[in-house]
Parts: C-alpha cells; structure tokens; sequence
C-alpha cells in the first residue's frame, strides 16, 4: 500500500473500534488498512451510482 499523504483522526465507540479491530485481525491487516479500504469501497459504489 502506498505511503498517505494526509492524516485524519476520529472518535469511535468502543464497540465500534472492538469490532473494527476484531475484522482486521481475521483479514489480517491493520485497522488503518482495514478503515482505508471501506472507505475506497464506499467511494467507488457512490461514484457507481451516479
């Protein structure tokens, strides 16, 4: 994966970040890479949708 550019930060539940954490662990990826991912997919449907 390519090195980024820019940072973000947020808050999450801790519900949210344990689930989160949990699916990257059976992908076998960072969180980071997990929540990068999501969000290029999401991106890519709403651009599909138009």
């Amino acid at each position: 994966m390519a090195k980024s550019d820019a940072q973000i930060s947020l808050r999450l539940s801790k519900k949210l970040k344990g689930e989160l954490t949990a699916q990257a662990k059976r992908e076998r990826r960072s969180v980071t890479a997990l929540i990068l991912r999501v969000m290029e997919e999401y991106l890519k449907n709403r651009e599909s949708e138009k």
